[in-house]
């Protein structure tokens, strides 16, 4: 159980870091590579960082498909008009929940639920999880569409 819980803890570090680094890609203009491996580096386990690297990878080569997602289920919400930490949160969660099939759908939605109360506001949670449960609920839809 310890070494299971070692593991998650591990990965909520790993996306913790990716949301640093996406919102650093985002703001501070960091390139792509050197965001991959911060990511990298800061995982010691080789498959926390297998892990991680897969989940940015995903995440960034689909960010166009992502952001469109995003607005068909965020009502009145473009994702320009979302806090920059809220984005970047729900674009990880929606690219680890369609495209990274070993984690379990409740569970990349709970991180990232979490993962928002921690960096954004009080009722970041709940807006997270929203709209990554709309995208759960239309994910056999929009895989199809891709």
């Amino acid at each position: 159980m310890k070494q299971r819980e070692s593991i998650s803890a591990q990965k909520r570090q790993a996306r913790e870091h990716i949301i640093k680094v996406l919102y650093e890609m985002e703001i501070g203009g960091l390139e792509a590579e050197a965001a991959r491996k911060r990511v990298i580096s800061h995982c010691k386990d080789p498959d926390i960082r297998r892990f991680a690297g897969v989940l940015l990878d995903e995440t960034l080569n689909h960010m166009a498909d992502l952001d469109r997602i995003i607005l068909s289920v965020a009502e009145n919400w473009h994702p320009s008009r979302m806090a920059a930490i809220d984005r970047n949160v729900i674009r990880l969660g929606a690219a680890e929940i369609l495209y990274v099939d070993e984690v379990p759908v409740k569970v990349a939605i709970n991180e990232a639920i979490e993962i928002a109360k921690m960096y954004s506001t009080e009722n970041s949670g709940g807006f997270v999880n929203g709209i990554l449960d709309k995208v759960a609920r239309m994910k056999s839809e929009i895989r199809d569409n891709l």
